[in-house]
Parts: structure tokens; C-alpha cells; sequence
């Protein structure tokens, strides 16, 4: 969830608790509202570090109490020892609140960390979500409000939110039934099935199933009926073309009702290499702990080298590139020559052997020198030939 809503959601429980005093309080939910997103600083270092460690530790479980009683323990030394218990039972608040925000969304949160380093979500929201930032911002404003009005504000709007999440509960509940009769388990093996939240609408989901190496996706959006009865039998849903050129990473087509679904087929391209050298496997395991749905979605051939793109399908939306791609140079024995993490088609920053990589903005800035249009750098978008195949079916 964005740093905005974890705000606000941190002023509201302020007001609900008892503190040091109305103005301290406000204070200690924001600053404690914001501290487990400390890791988020990772991105300026190491792009891979973040994917690998955000939403870890400072999201779990064991860290909930211990960075709450940094925080009381901070108080006591401000304000004596009468603030240490207030600002504790507030840290634990404030804190549980922002791990169940995240919770929430599809990203993903390591909540048994260092248990386990397994990322839990509830697929209930999107990454950011302004409906349910502006109700948990209602109750903030409750702040600058008298005492009495304050906490009424605040139980309206943590009463709101709990509402606006139970009814986005009940929309996924709904679009993973469909994908659910869209593609049941086949003989051969068990379909693993997911209903992701899409940007701005409580009714439009991204569904997805993965059976063996092939991943299916549509997106869809549900009625307001749905809400209280069922979607229709998915088995009805037609299977539109949604074929793509090889330099898109998102699907062209818009939501579609569940009637009238567009499913496209993700297979991913061959690899070409039997063997990875231990820095290549580093990353590219690394990528794989992280991405929900991975899929390589092609192989460019630089002579005897080879560019792997993967993918995550997790983060794909209608007419938007998917963020999150990692990019493989490798040689012909497997080993590293250099790695990037962007999108798909762009270029992107690039890496090698964790040290900078000049490559791509040296390419970029060279197009732009000779009047040639930018963007077909050293990560371009990938040649047919080797390409993940996609294409229409249920």
C-alpha cells in the first residue's frame, strides 16, 4: 500500500488510543505508520536487494513488537516514563494496521520472516487505492477536530474502510469462482487459479491460472450484481483473439464482461541454456523467489550470446507495459555479462556484476546522436524468434 494510506490509517488509530497528549500522539501514529516501509530505501542501491527484501523483515511478525518498543522506548526518553505504555499499545496498533493494509494487495509480504521469507497477500485491493485512501484520510482530518468529534470521525472512517474491504472481498470472492469454472483442474494435474485487484474499480480483476508451463490470463469486469450472486457459468465465457506483437507486454484488449472473456495462453520460450553460472542463478533465482506467476517470455540471440527476458505476469494490466522484468545477458556458457530489471520494450537501468552499466544510456544517447529514435538500446523489445508464444483459448 502506498505511504499515504499507511498515514492516514496511523493518524486515525492516534485517535483512538490514548497518548502522551493529542499532538504527540498524531506524531508517533505517522512516524510509526511509516517505519516498516525503511526498506523501501533499498531501491536506490540495488534494484534486486528491493525486490528481495521489501515487505521482509520490517513487515513481519517478530519485528511488529520490537519496532513498537523502539519507539516507546524513543518516547520514554522524550517524555518520561508515563509515555512509554501508551506509545507502545500505538506502535502495536499502528504497526499491525500497516501489515494488514499490505496484506491486502498482491505485492506480496514475508509476515514469517525470518521464519520464512514466503510473501502472503489477500489479493483484496490494488497497490494503491484511492477510495480506500480517501475514506482512512476522512478520519485523519479527525485530527484537527475537537476531542469528541475527532473520534468519531476516526471510528466512521476505520468503520468505512473495514466496509470497503469487506465488499472488495466479496468481488474477489466472485472472480475467482469464475476463473475457477473458467478453467477447472484438467486430468493431468491440478490448475493453480488467482484473482488479482486491478487499478481504480472494485469490479475489475486480472484472473490467471497456471497449469504445467503454460498461464492463462483474462480480465474481466464484473457486474454490480455480482456482488451478491454469482457470475454466470464460466464455461460460457468466449475465447476472443488476443494475439500481441512481440514488443508489448500487455494485453491491448479492454475488461471484458465474464461473458464475453479474451483469454490469452502464456508459453513460455525456450531457453536455450542447460546451465547458469552461480551469479546468473543468484539473480535470476532471486527474481523467481519474488515473481508470482514468472514466465520467460523470450530469448534474443547477440551472436553466440542471449538476452533472457522473464516476466511477472502478476503486475500485467489492459495497454500498460509490465514493470518488474529482469533481463539476462548471458554468454554462451551461461555466465553473466550483465543484468537489468525495468520493462519490457524500454530501456532500462541496467547492471553488471553489481557494479554500474553504462550500456544502455551510452545506446541511448548514441540513437539520439545520429537521429534515430530511442529505445531499441541494448534491451529492446525481443525478435520473434525465440519469442513465448501466446494466443487465444480457454
Amino acid at each position: 500500500m502506498d505511504p499515504l494510506t499507511h498515514l492516514a490509517a496511523g493518524v486515525v488509530c492516534s485517535r483512538l488510543l490514548p497518548g502522551p497528549s493529542r499532538a504527540w500522539s498524531v506524531v508517533a501514529g505517522a512516524i510509526f505508520a511509516l517505519l516498516p516501509d525503511v526498506d523501501y530505501f533499498l531501491v536506490f542501491g540495488d534494484r534486486l536487494a528491493f525486490l528481495r527484501y521489501h515487505r521482509g523483515i520490517t513487515h513481519s511478525l517478530l519485528a511488529l513488537p520490537l519496532l513498537a518498543l523502539l519507539g516507546a522506548g524513543l518516547g520514554r526518553a522524550i517524555g518520561g516514563p508515563r509515555w512509554f505504555r501508551p506509545l507502545f499499545l500505538l506502535g502495536v496498533t499502528v504497526l499491525a494496521s500497516h501489515v494488514l493494509l499490505d496484506l491486502a494487495t498482491s505485492y506480496g509480504t514475508q509476515i514469517l520472516n525470518p521464519l520464512s521469507t514466503r510473501r502472503f497477500s489477500l489479493d483484496l485491493v490494488f497497490i494503491i487505492d484511492p477510495c480506500l485512501t480517501a475514506l482512512l484520510l476522512l478520519g485523519a482530518g479527525g485530527a484537527l477536530y475537537p476531542a469528541a468529534w475527532g473520534r468519531a470521525a476516526a471510528v466512521a472512517s476505520l468503520a468505512a474502510a473495514g466496509l470497503y474491504l469487506l465488499i472488495c472481498g466479496l468481488y474477489h470472492h466472485q472472480a475467482l469462482a469464475l476463473a475457477q469454472r473458467l478453467w477447472p483442474p484438467a486430468a493431468s494435474g491440478a490448475v493453480r487459479e488467482a484473482a488479482l485487484p486491478q487499478p481504480l474499480s472494485c469490479r475489475r480483476w486480472h484472473l490467471l491460472a497456471v497449469e504445467g508451463p503454460q498461464i492463462r490470463e483474462a480480465f474481466v469486469e464484473l457486474p454490480w450484481g455480482a456482488l451478491l450472486a454469482g457470475t454466470g457459468d464460466g464455461r460460457q465465457a468466449q475465447a476472443a483473439a488476443a494475439g500481441l506483437p512481440p514488443d508489448r507486454g500487455s494485453p491491448g484488449v479492454p475488461y471484458q464482461p465474464p461473458q464475453e472473456l479474451a483469454v490469452r495462453t502464456w508459453t513460455p520460450a525456450p531457453a536455450g541454456l542447460t546451465a547458469y553460472s552461480p551469479e546468473a542463478r543468484e539473480i535470476l533465482e532471486s527474481f523467481l523467489e519474488f515473481a508470482r506467476f514468472p514466465l520467460l517470455h523470450c530469448v534474443r540471440r547477440q551472436g553466440r550470446d542471449q538476452v533472457q527476458e522473464w516476466l511477472d505476469l502478476r503486475f500485467a494490466m489492459p495497454q500498460r507495459a509490465i514493470p518488474f522484468v529482469l533481463h539476462l545477458d548471458l554468454d554462451e556458457a551461461g555466465r553473466l555479462k550483465s543484468w537489468a530489471i525495468g520493462g519490457v520494450g524500454r530501456t532500462v537501468q541496467s547492471y553488471g556484476r553489481k557494479v554500474w552499466d553504462l550500456k544502455s544510456q551510452v545506446w541511448t544517447a548514441g540513437q539520439r546522436l545520429m537521429g534515430r529514435q530511442a529505445g531499441a538500446g541494448p534491451y529492446a523489445a525481443c525478435d520473434r524468434e525465440g519469442e513465448g508464444s501466446s494466443g487465444a483459448g480457454p
